[in-house]
């Protein structure tokens, strides 16, 4: 069966095209042929909606030339096979020809070669379309997220790059305030989708790809067809776009406001209804910076600020944000180390009874001073530990700190027969640990402790979180006669009916309420507060108590305990056998 082969024949004689094709026919070729002579009438031939398989050439021609032919080859990027058939064909013009872009050349005296080398250039021509497919696709697979279609992080930043080397070049120049910058600087803009990581696993990860699809074309549609600026997906819940002209910060922050609020409309996936806030951070090019990485680092700043802060709307970025995010890795690592190498203290500030004025029990505290920084406030590191993981490890510390100090001090005053517990924290994370019950069971028995003098307070907001686990969790520490508290008692969202099924013993007044004094508000709330848990055989503790009028106020309230600066400021071990033993 013949093949069907369209040459386009650039030759000025009649007779010598009509002998390549009658030998192109013996070779089996069924052929489309059209011979030109000139550039215009070859410009027209290009133009047919039938693409050439191969273009065969005379070298020289009185109005055309293969060089010439080849140029405008060049020039419409096309690629055919091209080869130069001459029948003045010198080692000078073969040479010239193939550095203009001829695949081969031949006598036209000797046309037998003619279907060898049509063979070979059609099958190479297929070799260097598959791999110029293959180079598309590499690139594709390199520069461009698979999901999305969008440019990913590396050709976004390649794009910065581009911007970067459009600048006008100004040394020592540092915009003081960048919302003055003015028209001809850029802009990225970083988007993160807040719930991205919820809505993958509750609803799946195929609905979550469908959403980041959704995300990723109402991004483009915003931005509309002939916008300049470029939308990218940089990670798996994260876009970034690169504003390249606006004639003041306005102007972008306008936009930031606008995408904003297209994001956190509905979208329908799968017939599912997602919603997702977002938060954006915005940081504008300094003339001094070349460095596209940190643009990107400056937006993804000024984003987590905004994620942290709940901001609703778009933070730009500002160098105190970078010294903070420094200042705060730095406690991070300095903190790792501290927990490592048992640089933490505890200090124990005194529980005392309202009725007889005892001390019963000791809260512990646990507290940090930095070799360099001095003391650094729990509301600090304590947040940054939950947030690291850190605190699971600086927990069972704790744990372990004060539950061998409750012993010793147990020595010392075995012939004062006084019986003493200890209260320490729970934070979120380690409630929900599987290794809680099992390291307080061995903590408990290696020191030969009593479960009975083992307070643990959760705070009102970890049990509204989850509270089913967490009331499980607070039964099997019941079960070892461990005493729980309910601490910062009001300050959350709970209903106060669920006191009736928690498994607690103990509410802790929020030093909220007790200072800087009881006015006739708060006295409504506390004894609000005291009658509710009486009701339910729970007995109370009031922090923050400072003067004799809020003493005498809660006492008369019936109160049972009381923690406060009025007793004692937290002291150290020793201060504490030392108070008691008065």
């Amino acid at each position: 069966m013949s093949k069907l082969l369209r040459v386009l024949i650039i030759e000025d004689s009649e007779d010598d095209a009509q002998l390549l094709a009658i030998e192109l026919e013996r070779g089996g070729y069924d052929i489309i042929h059209q011979r030109v002579d000139t550039k215009a009438d070859m410009q027209t031939a290009l133009k047919k909606p039938q693409s050439w398989d191969i273009v065969l050439a005379d070298y020289s021609m009185p109005r055309f030339s293969a060089i010439a032919a080849l140029e405008l080859l060049k020039e419409r990027q096309l690629d055919l096979p091209f080869v130069v058939v001459s029948g003045k064909i010198g080692e000078d013009t073969a040479i010239a020809a193939m550095k203009a872009g001829a695949h081969d050349y031949l006598d036209k005296n000797k046309l037998s070669r003619l279907i060898p080398a049509v063979e070979r250039e059609l099958r190479e021509a297929i070799l260097r379309e598959e791999y110029r497919a293959a180079q598309k696709r590499l690139r594709y697979l390199a520069f461009y997220d698979k999901l999305t279609n969008l440019p990913n992080k590396a050709l976004f930043l390649e794009h910065i790059s581009r911007e970067i080397a459009r600048q006008p070049e100004v040394r020592g120049y540092t915009i003081r305030d960048p919302k003055q910058q003015q028209s001809g600087s850029f802009a990225v803009m970083l988007i993160s989708i807040d719930r991205f990581r919820n809505i993958k696993h509750s609803l799946g990860y195929l609905v979550s790809k469908k959403f980041s699809i959704a995300v990723a074309r109402r991004l483009e549609q915003r931005l509309g067809n002939d916008s300049s600026d470029v939308v990218a997906r940089i990670s798996e819940d994260e876009f970034a776009i690169l504003i390249t002209a606006f004639p003041d910060f306005q102007a972008v922050f306008d936009r930031a406001e606008d995408l904003y609020h297209q994001l956190i409309k509905p979208f329908e996936v799968n017939g599912i209804t997602v919603c997702s806030t977002v938060s954006i951070g915005i940081a504008l090019n300094q003339p001094d910076n070349q460095e596209p990485e940190k643009l990107l680092q400056w937006a993804d700043t000024a984003m987590q600020y905004a994620k942290a802060n709940f901001a609703k709307t778009a933070v730009l970025f500002d160098k105190k944000m970078q010294s903070q995010a420094v200042e705060k890795m730095r406690l991070e690592n300095d903190l790792q180390w501290a927990i490592n190498n048992q640089q933490l203290y505890l200090n124990y500030q005194p529980i005392v009874s309202l009725t007889t004025g005892k001390i019963t029990g000791l809260e512990a505290l646990v507290r940090w001073k930095h070799n360099a920084l001095g003391s650094i406030s729990p509301n600090k590191f304590i947040p940054l530990c939950e947030e690291t993981g850190q605190i699971v490890a600086l927990g069972q510390w704790v744990l372990e700190e004060a539950c061998s100090q409750l012993v010793d001090w147990q020595k010392s005053l075995v012939n004062k027969k006084q019986s003493l517990t200890v209260s320490i924290n729970l934070s979120r994370i380690q409630i929900y640990h599987p290794e809680l019950i099992p390291k307080i069971d061995r903590l408990l028995k290696s020191l030969n402790l009593s479960g009975k003098n083992l307070k643990l307070e959760i705070t009102e907001s970890t049990l509204m979180e989850n509270t089913s686990a967490v009331t499980k969790v607070l039964h099997q520490l019941k079960e070892r006669e461990i005493q729980l508290c309910l601490d910062d008692f009001g300050t959350g969202y709970s209903s106060l009916s669920y006191l009736r099924y928690l498994p607690v013993d103990i509410v802790k007044i929020d030093r909220s309420f007790i200072g800087p004094e009881i006015n006739n508000t708060n006295y409504d709330i506390i004894k609000a507060i005291v009658d509710l848990a009486h009701s339910l055989g729970l007995d109370v503790i009031a922090e923050g108590i400072e003067t004799e009028a809020q003493l005498e106020i809660l006492r008369s309230l019936g109160c049972e305990y009381g923690q406060g600066y009025l007793f004692a400021y937290p002291l150290n071990s020793d201060d504490v056998l030392n108070l008691i033993q008065q």
